[in-house]
C-alpha cells in the first residue's frame, strides 16, 4: 500500500538533525512536548500516549531537519499523520504553535475518501526500549532485595534518576484498515513496524 509507504519512510526520519557532532541530548528536533516523535490517542481528545505505553494511538507527530541547517524550523519542520473522520491526513508545511497537538499546523488528506473510508489507523510503540547508561550505579532503585541488578537498565520499568542519561530507541508499528465506499465487506487491512534511526537520548 502507497500510503504505508510514505508513512513509513517519512517516520523513519523522526529526529534526524544535521548537527550529529554536538551533544545528542540537546537535539532541537527530540525535545518532548515539543518536536519529539509523540504518539496521540485521537484528533478528538487529543491525549498524549505514554513512551512505556503499548497502547494504540490514531495520531502520530515529529520533526527533523528538513533543510539540515541544524535549527527547528516552527514552519517547515513538523510532521505527521492521523485519522480523521475515515480519512488519513498528512500535517504539512505551516506554522506551528504546539507541535505535539494533534490539531496544531495544516493537515491535506493523504488517502482517497471518494474510494474507501479508512476504519482504523494505529501506532503503536509496543517494541520500543528504554536503556539508562548510568546503570548499574550500585544502588537497588527497584528494591529488589538490595541488589543493583540488570533488570534496572530498563527505565520504561524502572524510573531513572536526576542527571541519569538514557537511550530510547523507538519502533513504531502501523496499522491500517480499510474498506471501500462502494462495497463495505471488501476491506483490507495491512500491518508494518518502522524503526525510527534516530535515538532519543535524554538527561534526566
Amino acid at each position: 500500500m502507497t500510503i504505508m509507504s510514505v508513512m513509513t519512510n517519512d517516520a523513519r526520519r523522526a529526529g534526524y538533525w544535521a548537527n550529529t557532532a554536538d551533544l545528542a541530548s540537546e537535539n532541537p528536533f527530540q525535545q518532548l512536548e515539543l518536536s519529539a516523535l509523540t504518539v496521540v490517542n485521537s484528533s478528538s481528545s487529543n491525549t498524549k500516549i505514554d513512551e512505556n505505553s503499548t497502547v494504540d494511538g490514531e495520531c502520530l507527530l515529529y520533526s527533523y531537519d528538513l533543510n539540515e541547517d541544524g535549527n527547528l524550523d516552527l514552519g517547515d519542520e513538523f510532521f505527521g499523520f492521523r485519522l480523521n473522520s475515515g480519512v488519513i491526513e498528512m500535517r504539512v508545511p505551516s506554522s506551528i504553535v504546539d507541535g505535539d497537538n494533534c490539531n496544531d499546523g495544516s493537515w491535506e488528506e493523504l488517502s482517497d475518501s471518494d474510494l474507501y473510508v479508512v476504519e482504523t489507523l494505529a501506532f503503536n510503540r509496543q517494541n520500543s526500549a528504554c536503556v539508562n547508561t548510568s546503570e548499574p550505579d550500585g544502588d537497588d532503585e527497584d528494591d529488589e532485595n538490595g541488589i543493583d541488578n540488570d533488570a534496572e537498565r530498563d527505565c520504561y520499568d524502572v524510573p531513572p534518576e536526576a542527571l541519569d542519561i538514557t537511550v530510547e530507541t523507538r519502533e513504531i508499528k502501523i496499522t491500517i484498515s480499510a474498506y471501500l465506499v462502494n462495497d463495505t465487506e471488501v476491506n483490507h487491512t495491512v500491518s508494518e513496524s518502522v524503526r525510527v534511526r534516530n535515538d532519543l537520548v535524554r538527561v534526566r
